[in-house]
């Protein structure tokens, strides 16, 4: 997959799927706006591209979902709503996360 090509499939579908060796080659060529570690689930990386900012999470350690997001704005608000999910999961609340929706 190239850069190009994520970011046409991010406008198309908002949320892409993406193996980590892919996203391993594709990291470089964006800009991380911020990073959170979850630790439940990897790092929480906010990016900037051409078609706005996206979030990029790790469902499994193997596994990588890119999420295009509207604006600032949306880009706070989904951080904190997933690093409170993340929070309550430590504490054993057995909620899960849709990484695909």
């Amino acid at each position: 997959m190239t850069k190009e090509l994520l970011i046409l499939q991010l406008r198309e579908k908002r949320v892409v799927a993406l193996d980590a060796s892919v996203w391993t080659v594709l990291a470089g060529q964006f800009t991380t706006l911020e990073s959170h570690d979850t630790c439940l689930a990897g790092e929480l990386r906010v990016i900037s591209t051409e078609a706005g900012p996206a979030a990029v999470e790790q469902p499994k350690p193997d596994r990588r979902v890119v999420r295009l997001l509207n604006d600032e704005e949306e880009v706070r608000r989904f951080v904190q709503e997933r690093l409170d999910t993340y929070d309550r999961m430590w504490d054993g609340c057995g909620c899960k996360v849709d990484y695909y929706n």
